[in-house]
């Protein structure tokens, strides 16, 4: 075929359809009624991710790692924190406990006894106790120790301590997406039907818009498609929870080429 055909052949109209799919949650199922039939060729189809839609509302804070405890008074009383499940930075975790404190002890005792800091350049936090009557328990179930970074110790004295850990605020390196009707791509060396990946570019809590600059298209593995299950994981294929928001994917689907 002389390169004239092939233009041709590559712009003459075929066979083409956007999927919209929506739902709240990060596993979607779409049943199809009548079901998607593609005439049976033997280049085939593919589909290609074109847009995602949702909020940056997966947790870094859960119940596994959102409790602390703190004595003002020598370890007399203790004030047992339980952070509200969420995305928090450093500074947002001091506010919250800084609250859990005012709440027991009075307004007057914000950030007077320790707070937390972040230390941008060692990538870890530093709590700074401003009292010697001042303890920080992180011996306790469910610390906060594991996301902050420190060890399963009570830190007491007035000073900065340093977490001997860098801090592990942003438990998601990448989001991965799924679609059960393509070809299987390669996840760390294992089968998967992944479709694309990304890191939102955005803070917790704003819109996250994902469209791909470079369409990677992968082949249908059925000709006539009743359903489909779309869904997002982080990079340990651990479903991602984005906590009932809306999720919005846009697809695709294209005679190949």
């Amino acid at each position: 075929m002389d390169s004239v055909s092939q233009l041709v052949e590559y712009t003459r109209p075929g066979d083409e359809k956007y999927l919209i799919v929506t739902g709240r949650g990060s596993k979607l199922r779409t049943n199809f009624y009548p079901p998607m039939e593609f005439e049976s060729t033997s280049s085939g189809y593919e589909i290609a991710l074109l847009r995602i839609e949702t909020y940056f509302s997966f947790p870094n804070i859960n119940n596994s790692n959102n409790c602390l405890r703190i004595s003002i008074d020598r370890g007399q009383n203790w004030c047992e924190i339980e952070i509200p499940i969420g995305c928090y930075e450093i500074d947002s975790i001091n506010d919250v406990v800084q609250g859990f404190i005012m709440e027991k002890y009075g307004e007057k005792e914000k950030e007077k006894h320790m707070i937390f800091v972040a230390n941008k350049n060692t990538l870890k936090c530093v709590l700074e106790i401003r009292d010697a009557s001042t303890i920080v328990d992180f011996k306790i179930e469910n610390s906060l120790r594991t996301v902050l970074g420190f060890n399963a110790r009570r830190y007491q004295k007035k000073g900065k301590f340093e977490s001997e850990n860098i801090v592990n605020i942003l438990n998601v390196n990448s989001i991965l997406v799924y679609c059960d009707i393509i070809a299987a791509s390669y996840l760390n060396g294992i089968e998967a039907p992944l479709i694309y990946n990304f890191f939102p570019n955005v803070s917790p809590g704003e819109k996250i818009v994902s469209q791909p600059k470079h369409l990677i298209y992968r082949p249908l593995t059925m000709n006539v498609i009743t359903s489909m299950t779309s869904w997002m994981t982080d990079q340990n294929q651990k479903a991602l929870n984005l906590r009932g928001e809306e999720l919005t994917l846009t697809y695709h689907i294209r005679k190949r080429r």
